[in-house]
């Protein structure tokens, strides 16, 4: 590796070249899908920015979990994103616990403010081992934010999980 190297963005990995049926959300990371009430973040646990899942991280990129418009990037510290699904679902993702304080170390944004996305696009690309390094827990967090305006929020597949698999079903 040259000394340039170190500088370089890390390419964009390919999309997972999948779709969402209709009220549901793909797994962002391959890993292991848990209840939200299992994560170490109290605002996430306690539901209070909405119902969805954890997923202990295996892999390295956050996909999108269904098709829509993103309306937030955590910049400058990359570590979260909004995205308003083409259904209406409002979805924040969440790489990390305090990895705010990381100050975007460690991670690498695809998207854009604005930017409409396919199911399965990547959008961040993260290091756990910073993560960690950094005394941090590395659960990447999905929570649907206007879950109160939705009938039923569910986590449907609990356990291991690969990236654009279905994970949570949800209903108007």
């Amino acid at each position: 590796m040259g000394l340039f190297d170190m500088f370089k963005k890390p390419s964009k990995p390919a999309a997972l070249g999948v779709s969402a049926p209709a009220g549901t959300l793909l797994a962002p990371v391959t890993g292991k899908a848990v209840s939200l009430s299992e994560v170490s973040d109290p605002v996430f646990s306690s539901g209070a920015m909405g119902k969805g899942c954890g997923v202990l991280p295996e892999g390295d990129t956050v996909y999108a979990p269904a098709a829509g418009t993103l309306s937030a990037i955590g910049a400058p510290n990359f570590h979260a994103l909004g995205m308003v699904c083409d259904d209406g679902a409002e979805v924040l993702i969440h790489i990390g616990v305090d990895t705010v304080e990381m100050k975007g170390e460690g991670f690498t944004v695809f998207g854009s403010k604005g930017a409409h996305v396919s199911a399965g696009e990547p959008l961040i690309k993260f290091s756990s081992e910073k993560i960690k390094a950094a005394g941090h827990d590395d659960v990447v967090i999905m929570a649907i934010t206007n879950s109160d305006d939705l009938s039923s929020v569910e986590l449907t597949a609990p356990g291991a999980i690969e990236a654009g698999k279905p994970v949570v079903s949800y209903a108007q």
